[in-house]
């Protein structure tokens, strides 16, 4: 069931928000605990760190709340010094290696996938945005 609403807050627009309510606030911290295991587990990363997941407090209700962020955690910009900004991403290869361990992988597939995934990140931080 956690599951399908995780899905469901997949389809969530940027800064829609999915309620999801709890009897206890140590109920709310399970289900939590359990949709973050869900989205560490959902095989397309990059969509699954937009929605971030809490517990919040609505009319003394206690509530599990996914929200669909505008952008993905891993992305930020940074301003230069001559007001340009560029595009900078954290490093990723540790979670793909997990990932590709977790597929099956052999160990030439891995490194195959991590080399083309560091070329992207590097391609990425050098993509400028104009001010």
């Amino acid at each position: 069931m956690l599951k399908d609403w995780f899905c469901e807050a997949l389809s969530l627009q940027p800064g829609e928000e999915l309620l999801l309510p709890a009897a206890s606030k140590a109920e709310a911290t399970r289900l939590r605990n359990r949709l973050l295991k869900l989205r560490d587990e959902y095989p397309d990363q990059a969509d699954a760190e937009s929605i971030s997941i809490r517990v919040t407090l609505v009319k003394r209700r206690f509530f599990v709340a996914l929200r669909r962020e505008p952008l993905s955690p891993t992305v930020a910009f940074k301003r230069a010094t001559d007001g340009s900004i560029v595009r900078v991403t954290l490093p990723t290869r540790e979670r793909l290696r997990r990932i590709a361990i977790q597929d099956g992988l052999s160990p030439e597939e891995i490194e195959e996938v991590l080399g083309s995934a560091e070329e992207e990140e590097e391609d990425a931080q050098k993509e400028e945005v104009q001010p």
